[in-house]
C-alpha cells in the first residue's frame, strides 16, 4: 500500500534535514554511510535505515568469522571480498551503469548491483568494522579504495569483485587511452589517484545522481541532487549553473535567476560566461511573466 503524498513529503523533508546535519561538520567527522542513507531516504521514504546499518554489521561479523586467529591485512581483505562478492553476491552493474538506483546504497545492498563509488562505500564500511581502515581514491572515471602507505600500500577495486591492484596498475587504468604516464610520483598521485574523504566522495555520488536523472529528463530529482551538492559544498560555483537550469526546468524561475546570478558573480575572471549571461536575461523575462500571471495582472 502506498503512503499518502503528505507523508512522503514529510519523510523527504526529514531526510533533507538529516543530510544537512550529517554534512554540517568537519570532513573527518562525517559518517559516510549515514550520509549515503540520508541521500537514499529522499527516494525511499519508508526505508528503515537502521536495518541497513545492521546488515553491514552482520557482513562484517561474517568476514571476521572467516579469518584465522591472527589474520594479517591480506587475510582480512580476502575475507571481506568473499563475504561481499561471493556470499552477498554484490557486483558492478555493467549492463545498466547509469541507472540511478546504482547510487543508492540501500538499493545496492537489496539488488546486489552498484557502481564503483557505492560498492566502495559498502566495502570500506564492512572492512572498517572488520578491522581495516580504507581510504577512497577518486581517480578519473573510476573509484577505488586503498589502505597502507609506501611500499605497503594496497589498492582494491570493489567494482571488479574486490580485486587487488598495484599502484602501477591503477595509474595504467587511470590514463587508459593516453600514451604516457610519465611524471613525478607526487604529481601523478595528486591528479590520477587523489585520496577522497567523505565530502568529495558524497559530492561525486550526488553528481552521478544529478547527471543520471538529467539524462532521463527527470529534472525534479536532478534538482534535488544539485541542491544537496550545494549544501555539501557551498563554494561549488560550477554547480550553481546546473542548479539554475533544473530550477528553470521545473518552473522555479525566480530561484533560477538567483542561482544563475550567483554563478555569474562567483565565476572567476576568464571563465566563459556568455551563454550564462544570455540565459539570465531570458530567465528574468520568464520570472517577470510568471510573477505577473500569479498576481493576475
Amino acid at each position: 500500500m502506498s503512503i499518502p503524498i503528505i507523508l512522503m513529503e514529510l519523510h523527504a523533508k526529514q531526510a533533507r534535514a538529516d543530510f544537512t546535519a550529517a554534512v554540517d561538520r568537519p570532513d573527518e567527522e562525517i559518517d559516510l554511510f549515514d550520509a549515503c542513507l540520508a541521500i537514499a531516504a529522499e527516494e525511499y521514504p519508508e526505508m528503515d535505515r537502521q536495518s541497513y546499518r545492521d546488515r553491514l554489521d552482520n557482513l562484517a561479523s561474517m568476514a571476521t568469522g572467516q579469518t584465522r586467529s591472527d589474520p594479517d591485512l591480506y587475510d582480512r581483505l580476502d575475507a571481506v571480498r568473499i563475504v561481499l562478492f561471493e556470499s552477498a553476491r554484490l557486483r558492478g552493474n555493467s549492463g545498466n551503469y547509469y541507472d540511478p538506483r546504482n547510487s543508492y546504497v540501500n538499493d545496492v545492498l537489496d539488488r546486489g548491483l552498484g557502481i564503483p563509488i557505492t560498492l566502495s562505500v559498502i566495502y570500506s564500511e564492512v572492512a572498517r568494522r572488520a578491522g581495516v581502515e580504507m581510504r577512497g581514491v577518486g581517480m578519473p572515471g573510476h573509484y577505488l579504495l586503498t589502505t597502507g602507505s609506501g611500499k605497503e600500500q594496497i589498492f582494491v577495486d570493489p567494482y571488479h569483485g574486490g580485486g587487488l591492484l598495484s599502484r602501477k596498475e591503477c595509474l595504467t587504468l587511470a590514463v587508459r587511452g593516453r600514451k604516457s604516464i610519465k611524471g613525478r610520483k607526487a604529481v601523478l598521485d595528486r591528479y590520477l589517484l587523489p585520496e577522497f574523504g567523505p565530502r568529495p566522495t558524497l559530492r561525486r555520488l550526488l553528481t552521478n545522481l544529478k547527471l543520471n536523472h538529467a539524462r532521463r529528463r527527470d529534472y525534479r530529482r536532478a534538482l534535488s541532487a544539485a541542491e544537496r551538492i550545494q549544501l555539501l559544498d557551498p563554494e561549488n560555483w560550477r554547480n550553481l549553473s546546473d542548479l539554475a537550469r533544473f530550477q528553470a526546468e521545473v518552473g522555479q524561475f525566480d530561484r533560477a535567476v538567483e542561482s544563475l546570478s550567483e554563478f555569474l558573480d562567483r565565476a572567476p575572471d576568464g571563465a566563459n560566461v556568455k551563454r550564462a549571461q544570455d540565459a539570465l536575461s531570458q530567465l528574468q523575462q520568464l520570472a517577470r511573466k510568471q510573477s505577473a500571471a500569479e498576481s493576475g495582472n
